[in-house]
């Protein structure tokens, strides 16, 4: 069975791998900034190694891509919450946060189960595996306050 045959596309997952060699390894960050932003991705990691030189800060801590989507413009909003204080889970926040946050069908990068950053388009989370049931955390939008 492929990658691709195990993570289904659904309503709210898409997958996609922007690593360009294809290779299924721990660059969550790395692949989700160059999908959210539209950078290719070995420029993202050039950006993120001289940020790093610069700052000290690794660009996968949230203190690395921060200041890298600060630097093109990105703006970071608090994690939502629904009215009873509950948490949105990635495929509730596709459905029922993404059309209001991106009238225009932007881009957002975006915090997933704890421990996993991610790109959403047009409504579905972009990734190599379907983590839709996570979460959602801080996310980040290209100008949008």
């Amino acid at each position: 069975m492929t990658r691709r045959e195990k993570y289904p596309e659904t309503k709210t997952f898409h997958y996609y791998n922007a690593n360009p060699h294809g290779r299924i390894t721990g660059d969550c960050t790395t692949r989700a900034l160059s999908v959210a932003t539209g950078i290719p991705y070995n420029d993202v990691v050039m950006e993120l190694a001289r940020l790093q030189c610069e700052t000290g800060y690794e660009g996968h801590t949230k203190e690395g891509f921060s200041k890298y989507l600060e630097s093109l413009g990105w703006v970071k909003h608090s994690q939502p919450r629904k009215a009873n204080g509950k948490k949105y889970t990635g495929a509730e926040f596709c459905k029922k946060l993404y059309k209001d946050i991106c009238p225009n069908g932007e881009r957002i990068f975006a915090h997933i189960g704890g421990h996993h950053n991610v790109a959403i388009v047009d409504g579905k989370v972009w990734d190599i595996w379907d983590s839709t049931d996570g979460c959602i955390g801080n996310y980040w939008t290209k100008g949008l306050a």
